[in-house]
């Protein structure tokens, strides 16, 4: 999915080397220029990250 369509509730899985699977759910997203940044949420916490608009990301729905 492209970082501009996400919405909050969005889920993203990031497989790690370790075969561990970290869940993701999109809680917010925010243009900033030509940029977009999305807070995640996980287990962990709550980040944020910044993205170009035409950058993608596998969501877990687009797995399924």
């Amino acid at each position: 999915m492209r970082i501009s369509q996400l919405t909050p509730g969005c889920k993203i899985l990031e497989h790690k080397d370790s075969g561990d699977i970290i869940r993701y759910e999109v809680v917010s997203v925010r243009q900033i220029g030509q940029k977009y940044e999305v807070t995640f949420s996980s287990p962990l916490g709550e980040a944020s990250a910044l993205y170009p608009a035409n950058a993608f990301i596998a969501t877990a729905e687009a797995v399924a």
